[in-house]
């Protein structure tokens, strides 16, 4: 007796077919889902970075009795303070430039804002209808007293730097 070996038959690849489909499928909206992630992630940590950055340079000014020159911070491009500029740091702009590609950042010479475009933002929100930008503006923080030699005294002091949302956003990624 010969036995005869047989192949898939039409159904049956049919079925693998359909399976491995939905497995592609599913990786790939997980590939998708990590890429945005990792981009929101990233961005993050260069705000973190420039908020330390700002923080530094203000209590070096302050350290050093500069604090003259404690309100020119705020027109300062914050991507000069860091030691090295992101990959994805493209430039100072005069307004918005329109060859600067989504997952880049830039710096408005004309607002003094700091810009980043998104670029996977599928559960991005801006108040910006449509927008997929992030805008950051530098921003000193004042304590409403002063220290004098004769004591406490009513007016306004630098106490701290901020790098703040220009517009609010939400990027709620479950």
């Amino acid at each position: 007796m010969t036995v005869r070996s047989r192949g898939f038959t039409l159904f049956e690849l049919i079925l693998a077919i359909i399976v491995v489909a939905l497995a592609a499928g599913v990786l790939f909206g997980r590939v998708l889902f990590y890429q945005e992630m990792a981009e929101k992630t990233a961005m993050e940590q260069t705000v973190g970075g420039l908020r330390s950055a700002l923080t530094i340079q203000l209590s070096g000014l302050m350290a050093r009795g500069r604090m003259e020159e404690i309100p020119k911070l705020e027109s300062v491009n914050p991507m000069v303070l860091l030691t090295r500029l992101p990959e994805n740091y493209v430039g100072e702009y005069y307004g918005t430039p329109s060859d600067v590609s989504a997952g880049n950042w830039y710096f408005d010479l004309k607002s003094r804002e700091l810009v980043y475009l998104v670029r996977h933002g599928m559960h991005f929100q801006s108040a910006e209808k449509g927008g997929k930008t992030m805008r950051y503006r530098i921003s000193l923080v004042y304590n409403d007293w002063l220290q004098t030699a004769g004591g406490m005294q009513a007016g306004k002091e630098p106490g701290g730097i901020t790098l703040q949302e220009v517009q609010p956003y939400t990027w709620a990624v479950k």
